[in-house]
């Protein structure tokens, strides 16, 4: 934890003359820790209730977001890439930027809970993935209920969704700040994550692509850019040696979702790519990403920049 819960919980209550910042929410998230690491005071942080409501709440008043993109232990967040498949990114939203952050995981209940007394688990689906060893060694018979997110699953032990939870019979999964900002809430087991790293990726999104962003600290990693790639509807499998050829940039990525228009079974491409270091060009990183996308689109294959940075 790079700050203190105290002030994690104040930054994002205070009203202040600074840009808005959209989180997956309540405050105490590990997106809202993500958030105040990366921007720290430079910008109003605002909580909302999913990923999908990240998105489209940016706008010319709100032009900041940042969402989960990939866990170490986990794999790719499939909201968030249902989500990058919406003619809204690429036209309105784009992705300017990543941060990563370690996640540990704790099981917290309310006080004087005990292990042997646990029969449901509350926890966003990535931590529930993200904690399976833990959760089969001891809780096998306990019930696990997804939640919107982390600190949403710590508030459902003191306000139960319905009456079949008893709050004394349950646990979340969640970050120790969330005893801190609920008093009636205790840590009965800490570091119950899979695997000995865990790390979470996260995409900085912003309204337009010229917004200037505020980082706490300018990013010293690889230039990148992500591109969605959408095959021919006529065609009976995406011929991705074609893709590659036009594209002509190094890919770090490739990541696909079943798409929103194409016939069934033709999904939607989503690829990474990133700056060859070793090869000196007068092309600035914008001009050649837009170049690459260009190609694609003579060799008949639908595309979109979703971002660069």
């Amino acid at each position: 934890m790079s700050t203190t819960p105290s002030a994690l919980a104040s930054s994002s209550g205070e009203v202040q003359e600074l840009p808005a910042l959209v989180f997956l929410g309540p405050p105490g998230t590990y997106s809202h820790q993500a958030a105040f690491d990366t921007f720290g005071d430079s910008v109003h942080y605002v909580a909302k209730q999913t990923i999908t409501d990240v998105i489209e709440s940016l706008s010319s008043e709100v032009p900041f977001g940042i969402i989960p993109q990939e866990n170490s232990t986990n794999g790719s967040v499939i909201e968030t890439y249902n989500l990058l498949r919406c003619e809204v990114v690429g036209r309105d939203s784009f992705v300017r930027g990543e941060t990563s952050m370690p996640i540990e995981h704790s099981l917290v209940v309310r006080k004087n809970v005990k292990i042997e007394d646990i029969e449901h688990v509350f926890s966003h689906e990535q931590a529930l993935g993200q904690c399976k060893a833990f959760l089969k060694g001891f809780l096998p018979r306990a019930s696990l209920v997804p939640t919107d997110s982390t600190a949403s699953a710590a508030r459902a032990l003191l306000n139960p969704p319905s009456e079949s939870f008893d709050p004394f019979k349950s646990a979340a999964i969640c970050s120790t700040v969330v005893t801190s900002l609920f008093p009636d809430l205790e840590v009965l087991r800490t570091g119950i994550q899979d695997g000995e790293s865990n790390i979470t990726r996260f995409y900085v999104v912003s309204y337009g692509m010229d917004v200037g962003i505020p980082w706490q600290t300018p990013p010293t990693y690889q230039k990148r850019a992500l591109i969605r790639l959408l095959p021919d509807r006529d065609s009976v499998a995406w011929d991705s040696s074609r893709a590659i050829k036009a594209l002509n940039i190094p890919i770090s990525r490739i990541d696909r979702r079943p798409s929103l228009y194409s016939a069934p079974f033709h999904d939607v491409y989503f690829l990474e790519v990133y700056a060859d270091g070793g090869k000196e060009s007068d092309v600035t990183w914008f001009d050649c990403v837009n170049q690459a996308v260009e190609r694609l689109r003579q060799a008949g294959l639908e595309s979109t920049v979703l971002g660069i940075w």
